[in-house]
């Protein structure tokens, strides 16, 4: 079933094996934190889409999709126009993936013709039927997709937390930790362990994970490399690169390669 995101949907009342919603989003909006019984995969096919969970926010552009297990807390923002397809899938489903939580995935062109299709699903088929076959397709490949580090995980503690806001506001800041500890009341220690402890990743590494997903809507938006880098505080356009590299496995230009005209 394919409907604008104004049309009322309950996508777990349905009965069969995935239900598809497609949604434009022409302006800035948002969905308040909610929970749904199904799983959900969400896929932009343009645009930039943001995902929040009370443990982080994914920002996901058209060549990475997100798994939400069922019973997961959630929200999603545009703060640019994006078309998004969210595939609702029986919970019961034996082909699903066996993941917690959410997971961020590199998707294939495969993969993606399939979210596409499985988009403008009927709301009931038969599982041994063309719709039913197809969604089971989809459900195998995904388990085989390589994860995407695109998590940000924020830290709980006030005195962390001062600091993460502060540098989400303007990640190309760079001010060095002392100073960041210092002016938020603790030591560097006490920072460096609050990080490791509340968001799994050193400071330095969270740091990075920043600059990057930072970057990485900059980059779906159509900013060119070079304001890029500068946006998040590298020096030239070459160190932002080997940075990206390093995090995502690739280039800029290689990990917006599948969907050349979805930014």
């Amino acid at each position: 079933m394919s409907l604008n995101c104004q049309t009322p949907f309950s996508p777990d009342s349905a009965s069969s094996l995935i239900v598809g919603l497609s949604e434009h989003w022409p302006q800035p909006d948002h969905v308040e934190m909610h929970v749904h019984v199904r799983h959900q995969l969400m896929y932009s096919t343009r645009g930039v889409m943001h995902v929040v969970t009370p443990a982080g926010r994914w920002i996901l552009p058209p060549t990475r999709a997100i798994w939400i297990c069922g019973g997961t807390a959630h929200g999603f923002e545009a703060r640019r126009p994006v078309d998004v397809i969210t595939l609702y899938v029986d919970p019961a489903a034996e082909q699903a993936p066996d993941w917690q939580g959410c997971m961020v995935v590199n998707v294939s062109p495969l993969v993606r013709e399939l979210i596409i299709a499985s988009g403008a699903l009927p709301e009931d088929y038969p599982l041994q039927s063309k719709p039913g076959r197809l969604a089971q397709v989809l459900l195998e490949q995904l388990e085989a997709l390589p994860q995407a580090p695109l998590s940000l995980p924020d830290p709980l503690d006030t005195r962390a937390r001062t600091i993460s806001e502060r540098l989400k506001a303007n990640p190309a800041e760079n001010t060095p930790l002392a100073a960041l500890a210092a002016d938020a009341g603790a030591s560097i220690k006490t920072i460096e362990r609050l990080f490791l402890n509340e968001t799994g990743m050193t400071f330095g590494a969270w740091r990075l994970r920043l600059r990057m997903t930072s970057g990485l809507e900059l980059l779906g938006l159509g900013e060119s490399v070079g304001n890029v880098a500068h946006a998040v505080g590298y020096g030239s356009p070459s160190s932002f690169i080997a940075a990206f590299r390093t995090t995502f496995g690739t280039t800029p230009a290689r990990y917006f390669a599948l969907a050349p005209d979805a930014v």
